[in-house]
């Protein structure tokens, strides 16, 4: 698309009026065909920006990206006459510096910005001296982080209005949404290409550099490293890192609990802060830049299957602007945790398992990087279809300017769907990591129904509690999860009603099944039953499996993750329903004291 080149006349500004709003079919189609259509998204931003610019009638504009790493937004894309690269280069950087300018009130805020006379307006800062009115709106991602600005300008006054801002915000929502895809296409690419690299490795050093080296590219994260506790010191030491510490590999080091990498290895737990130098647990000995730079700071840690391995961390520069926020965010974490988890399991794999036990977890590895990039490619697949059906309504003349932002909508709902893929990736890999104290399980068992059992629901639930139970030593945010997981399969196999039992007491071993491996011993259980299509035979010896699912949705994790949280604690899970009468699960936890 050609860039819009010719300068009106003060004769054509005086005659021309205000430019209605051009939602035609084939603008709409263009836009959202790019979400299927391109994984380019340096095309897909120019080429909306371009559309925006037309279907507006504006004479100049420019997409911003927020880069959060640097700090500050960068002028990536433009339309229009007059540009050149020392404009793009200071468009932004003055008004970040001044406090002032359209683009970086509408970032500091999160709010569209129209102004009819930039003469008057306090924040606008002229470059082009033919510009009267502007429009910006921003970019927003799921983490309501600003991702970038749309703006858009006109020689007109008051050329732009309430039904121009709905447009263009329905347009920076697709841009948007393709942001997030990429973002999760470069998420997909990472975990298959650390799973391809962990499955790999037969006896030889785990490639470590190359590790982070994938991690950074895909996650955008510019100063990492990687900390190893070394197993005849037990101090933390450096064995890999992209910045200013990749010549201290094998140097720099951390007693545990020392600042907050050695805090994080000592502790098992994960930080992230915006503010690392006013930490009381901050010592600054090996940062990857001067402490007085640093805006945020993430460390996850290593974990083994008893223990921390080492840390993961990284940092981001701190920016100059005040309104910049580049932290963390929850969704950072938890991929920096599934990736941190795979580097413990290959670690202790390596190191204390045999060939034989390595060969099968590396295969698990192996299927599971292959299942996620599957399923991630169904969801991309179906995405594709949702851009047809609303392709066809277009072409049909059947969808209205005010239906846009519900339609985008549903675009972005079907792009959060893979996050459901690493949120079961992520509690598949953490199961049985436990922070063990001492747990009432009648509390624990409340909270998952409360939690889990639907408040409106066709299916009969029953509670019996037993009194007295002896408290038992446990994580109960992992029991809450497997028995929220019980609850949550009873209810999606009983769609058509049924009913649902929960008990608790000491443990009856005549309802376990003669070959059981636990008959005897202190232990208090829980029992799950319901009334609906139970468990086959066959079906009983593969339940518990990593992949196994007879229903279509999801990775067949879920019992999975049960089984391995409940051995976590020591604890033994049996399915000993009737077949076609029904599922009931038996969950057998031990407890230590004398009653």
């Amino acid at each position: 698309m050609a860039e819009i080149s010719s300068k009106k006349t003060s004769a054509e500004i005086e005659n021309e009026g205000a430019h209605p709003v051009c939602l035609t079919p084939e603008l709409l189609a263009r836009a959202v065909r790019l979400i299927a259509s391109s994984s380019d998204l340096s095309h897909v931003l120019q080429t909306t920006l371009e559309e925006a610019i037309l279907a507006l009638g504006a004479s100049r504009g420019f997409l911003a990206i927020v880069d959060h790493d640097r700090g500050e937004l960068l002028v990536n894309h433009t339309v229009g006459h007059d540009w050149d690269e020392e404009k793009r280069r200071m468009r932004l950087k003055v008004s970040e510096e001044t406090g002032r300018g359209i683009t970086s009130h509408v970032a500091a805020t999160g709010k569209p910005y129209r102004s009819g006379n930039v003469l008057k307006d306090p924040y606008y800062i002229p470059y082009f001296d033919d510009v009267r009115s502007e429009l910006a709106v921003p970019l927003i991602d799921s983490n309501r982080r600003i991702r970038g600005v749309i703006n858009v300008e006109s020689s007109l006054h008051d050329a732009f209005g309430k039904e121009h801002e709905d447009l263009l915000m329905a347009l920076a929502n697709v841009a948007a949404a393709a942001m997030l895809l990429a973002d999760h296409r470069a998420r997909e690419y990472a975990l298959v290409q650390l799973g391809k690299e962990l499955n790999a490795f037969s006896g030889e050093p785990i490639p470590i550099q190359k590790i982070i080296g994938i991690t950074a590219e895909a996650l955008k994260f510019e100063e990492s490293s990687l900390f190893l506790i070394d197993r005849q010191s037990g101090n933390l030491t450096l064995r890999a890192s992209r910045g200013a510490l990749s010549g201290s590999v094998g140097r720099a080091s951390y007693q545990m609990g020392e600042g907050l990498t050695g805090w994080v290895a000592k502790e098992g737990q994960p930080i992230r802060t915006t503010s690392p130098k006013t930490d009381p647990r901050w010592r600054g000995l090996h940062a990857e830049m001067p402490p007085e730079e640093v805006g945020a700071f993430m460390a996850v840690p290593i974990v083994g299957r008893e223990s921390v391995l080492g840390v993961f961390r990284m940092m981001r520069r701190r920016s100059p602007y005040k309104w910049f926020r580049n932290a963390f965010t929850q969704d950072d974490e938890s991929v920096m945790m599934i990736i941190a988890n795979q580097v413990g399991i290959a670690l202790e794999n390596m190191r204390l398992l045999d060939r034989l036990v390595n060969a099968e977890r590396m295969a698990a590895w192996g299927e599971m990087s292959a299942r996620s990039a599957h399923m991630i490619g169904n969801h991309v697949f179906g995405i594709k279809g949702d851009i047809n059906e609303l392709e066809y309504l277009i072409s049909e003349g059947k969808l209205e300017p005010v239906n846009v932002r519900g339609i985008v909508g549903n675009l972005r709902k079907g792009i959060y769907r893979l996050e459901e893929i690493l949120s079961e990736f992520r509690e598949f890999l953490k199961a049985d990591q436990l922070t063990l104290g001492e747990c009432n399980l009648n509390d624990v068992v409340k909270q998952a129904i409360e939690q889990s059992f639907p408040k409106r629901s066709n299916i009969e639930l029953s509670l019996e509690l037993a009194k007295g139970l002896p408290k038992i030593e446990a994580d109960p945010d992992r029991l809450l999860r497997c028995f929220s997981e019980l609850v949550e399969n009873s209810v999606n196999f009983q769609s058509e009603g049924g009913e649902l039992a929960v008990s608790t007491g000491k443990a009856n071993f005549s309802l376990l099944p003669a070959t059981a491996a636990t008959r005897s011993g202190k232990y208090v259980q829980v029992v799950f039953e319901d009334k609906g299509p139970g468990v086959t035979q066959e079906e009983k010896q593969r339940i518990f499996d990593p992949f196994f699912s007879t229903r279509a949705k999801g990775m067949g994790l879920g019992l999975s993750i049960v089984k391995s949280i409940v051995e976590a604690h020591k604890g033994r899970i049996y399915e000993v329903g009737k077949p076609g009468e029904g599922a009931k699960f038996v969950i057998l936890l031990p407890y230590n004291g004398r009653k």
